[in-house]
């Protein structure tokens, strides 16, 4: 679950700022991500059980000031500033007319495991709310053996302007 928590905030930015008929504005935006659901194939139920304790009590909320550049043109200035990319890869990324379909695949970091990710929602200019879900896969080797490879997550996403961004 940790593994979704580090590519929450570019999914959050890109969420945040595609391009679109309704264009979402410029400033300080706070997005909150609660995991719901959790299913971990070949674990034993006392220690999905307590995954998901742990999970009922967590939420990451983060604020982050979107400027009118990345407003612009999220994918170029965000998931992939200077060309350096985030190592991810979209099959879908719909964010018009008031709905939000992306679907992308991130590699872990070192480029070990992956991640599928996805959501599914709607936005005004001031707000969005959608569905989330994520596959994490560890790299081979990495669980001890016996022990599950993937971990399936799904949850909720609010989003909201605040203000303008801070000066810096």
């Amino acid at each position: 679950m940790k593994r979704f928590v580090l590519w929450a905030p570019p999914l959050a930015l890109l969420f945040a700022c595609s391009g679109s008929t309704v264009s979402l504005q410029p400033g300080q935006w706070e997005t909150t991500i609660r995991m719901t659901s959790i299913e971990v194939p070949g674990a034993p139920e006392a220690l999905v059980a307590q995954m998901r304790a742990q999970m009922a009590s967590q939420v990451d909320t983060r604020s982050q000031c979107i400027t009118p550049q990345e407003a612009a043109n999220p994918a170029g200035n965000m998931l992939n500033p200077g060309g350096g990319g985030q190592g991810c890869t979209f099959t879908d990324n719909v964010f018009a007319g008031g709905v939000i379909n992306v679907n992308g695949t991130c590699a872990g970091p070192g480029g070990r495991g992956s991640a599928r990710m996805g959501l599914q929602g709607s936005y005004t200019a001031t707000t969005m709310e959608g569905r989330v879900s994520a596959e994490v896969t560890a790299p081979p080797g990495a669980a001890p053996p016996g022990s599950p490879q993937t971990v399936r997550m799904s949850g909720t996403m609010t989003s909201r302007r605040t203000g303008d961004c801070p000066a810096s």
